[in-house]
């Protein structure tokens, strides 16, 4: 009962603190970037361990770094857009302006659609020497770490650096670096998982786009750029340039080397408009939404392979690492499915989802989940404690020890939840 009670209380807590005020977007207006912002450091204590603890195994799964847009799509279509209005005449001196940008950024991306950038190789090799310094006593030892990732290049070079990183502070680590077909269904969602239908979820759909439309509309930018609005919505969709000047905005903070800044197309309220219409989305896309498609049932592979690893190492009194790569469809409905209270608090109503879920508290760059295992001799209780980005989180279980939870409890609700879910897995 006082476990229970315990958890009661935190889960009033958590979710206050997970909360996003406009003024918090407003002094950081690089959080209306979404899914493209930077990883933040991490700014949470973390809690000792109980007296006797000791840590000796670290499962972890990580998005990949900082990247360029996955596709040239936006950047044809806006360079192409911006020189028929410019042949036409229909700049004005700002969009004249904004077209020498978008030509300088369309430059540097030119054959590196989706690829990893400096930033994203530093962002990785910050979190694992944190990772080394946070548990120096496990790390610093002759240990075997075992990676694997999506065949996906940005993704594998984020695994290369991070196990470089790791390397060069311990080089008696014994690193295996895989990134295997056999492996993908671990590390991206696993399309052969069959999602029910949701009488609800065309419904959503349909509301996610009236709202996106709404969100980012494109009149404003229409009207800076072209001083006949009306002749160029002829050959350009208002919310299709929003959409792509959003996007292309955004991945700019993945490139700071360019020092080019695209945030004047939209102002401060703008950016939140764009922020609102991608954390809906996002939100909708991989089923956390309250009556849509359960597409988070797609990475309950992983689910079973962390608890399965970890009773593995348990059961052999075995120490290690074991890390993961991959991507933002996997973190969000991962970091759901073990139910950290930074995910589980979505609504439908997609006005205000933004105040109570935030894909910049989960998804960012370099976005990670770490479950941290500890031990003390002559006992066989196990401790485990999660971290989102870094900071410790809550699962939906009562424990007396918060942040550590009992791996016994763990293991147990975990593997009624793979068992109920019913997908083939047990």
């Amino acid at each position: 009962m006082k476990r229970v009670l315990f958890y009661v209380c935190l889960l009033l807590a958590l979710p206050a603190a997970a909360q996003t005020s406009r003024e918090e977007l407003l002094s950081h207006l690089e959080l209306t970037a979404g899914n493209y912002v930077n990883y933040p450091l991490p700014t949470g204590r973390l809690t000792p361990a109980p007296k006797g603890y000791e840590p000796f195994y670290i499962s972890h799964y990580g998005r990949h770094g900082a990247r360029y847009m996955t596709g040239d799509k936006q950047y044809r279509r806006l360079c192409k857009q911006l020189d028929s209005a410019l042949k036409l005449g229909i700049l004005t001196e700002y969009g004249k302006d904004v077209r020498h940008r978008v030509m300088l950024a369309a430059a540097d991306a030119r054959g590196r659609a989706g690829k990893l950038t400096e930033l994203g190789a530093k962002q990785h090799k910050a979190i694992a020497r944190r990772m080394y310094g946070n548990y120096e006593a496990l790390l610093s030892e002759p240990l075997t770490v075992r990676a694997m990732s999506s065949t996906t290049g940005r993704v594998m070079r984020s695994m290369e650096n991070f196990c470089a990183e790791l390397k060069e502070l311990n080089p008696s680590l014994d690193i295996t670096m895989t990134a295997t077909e056999a492996e993908q269904r671990i590390v991206k969602p696993d399309k052969s998982i069959p999602v029910p239908e949701s009488e609800t979820d065309d419904a959503l759909y349909r509301k996610l786009k009236k709202f996106k439309h709404k969100m980012l509309s494109g009149e404003p930018q229409m009207a800076a750029l072209f001083t006949d609005v009306e002749r160029a919505k002829a050959f350009i969709d208002p919310y299709e340039l929003a959409d792509d000047l959003y996007h292309m905005t955004s991945d700019m903070y993945c490139l700071p080397e360019l020092k080019l800044d695209f945030t004047d197309l939209f102002g401060e309220e703008g950016m939140i408009d764009g922020f609102r219409a991608y954390n809906a989305s996002w939100c909708l896309w991989e089923g956390l939404m309250p009556g849509a498609r359960q597409s988070w049932l797609r990475v309950l592979p992983l689910l079973k392979n962390v608890v399965d690893e970890a009773d593995s190492v348990i059961a052999a009194g075995g120490r290690g690492v074991r890390l993961r790569f991959g991507h933002d469809s996997v973190v969000l409905p991962f970091s759901y499915v073990l139910g950290f209270p930074e995910a589980v608090n979505a609504t439908d109503d997609m006005e205000n989802l933004h105040l109570q879920f935030s894909i910049f508290r989960l998804i960012p760059m370099g976005a990670n989940i770490q479950l941290i295992f500890f031990r003390k001799p002559k006992s066989k209780d196990i401790l485990v404690k999660f971290l989102m980005n870094e900071n410790e989180t809550a699962i939906p279980l009562g424990t007396d020890c918060y942040p550590y939870y009992h791996w016994s409890d763990v293991k147990k609700y975990y593997r009624t939840k793979l068992k109920e879910a019913n997908v083939g897995l047990e």
